[in-house]
């Protein structure tokens, strides 16, 4: 009998490691990096503010992928995600590089509509960047323009891809201070 009991117990031990399911992947979550220099693009117009929004399919935390043999198709980075909402960090970011004051006339409305790894045929990826850039608060002010930006990667995965979109946002705020240096941004000078 004890030699039973032992044998029962023993098999109970044993079975029950190969019941118990494995321990889930931890979540890797991505960021922009350190946070960025403050006037590295500065505006060269001041600005009352500068608000960042994104279309609702990036508005997430989830972290996508294009592949040119799915072109319609959206994956997701498996256990890895933004720490924040693209158009949050990306309004951290922008604020701090154009040197937004509050003391202009005129807001910077930043609309994203891509913040996404796109990986062509070859299997080479970049990290894409859209965004819509219009100015709003004076009557006057009603200029826009549309900023796309493509990164080259060295591998295809989501902790080069968030390297890779950190550079994307240095030059959407080289690129957001050029174009507010133009003659679009006018009436929002003096």
């Amino acid at each position: 009998m004890p030699r039973t009991v032992a044998t029962f117990v023993a098999v109970a031990a044993l079975s029950a490691c190969t019941v118990l399911p494995e321990a889930a992947p931890r979540v890797i979550e991505h960021d922009l990096g350190a946070p960025f220099a403050v006037g590295a693009a500065r505006s060269p117009v001041a600005l009352r503010a500068l608000n960042v929004t994104a279309q609702p399919m990036i508005a997430g935390v989830t972290m996508f992928y294009r592949d040119a043999r799915e072109p319609t198709r959206r994956g997701a980075f498996a256990f890895n995600r933004w720490s924040a909402p693209p158009a949050a960090m990306v309004d951290a970011a922008l604020n701090r590089l154009l040197a937004v004051d509050g003391g202009g006339r005129c807001r910077l409305q930043v609309t994203l509509g891509e913040f996404i790894i796109d990986v062509d045929a070859a299997g080479k990826g970049q990290a894409m960047l859209s965004a819509n850039l219009r100015l709003a608060g004076d009557p006057a002010a009603n200029a826009q323009t549309i900023i796309d930006i493509a990164v080259p990667m060295t591998r295809v995965d989501a902790a080069t891809g968030a390297a890779a979109m950190r550079q994307a946002v240095n030059q959407l705020g080289a690129d957001s201070a050029a174009w507010l240096a133009s003659d679009a941004a006018r009436s929002c000078r003096g």
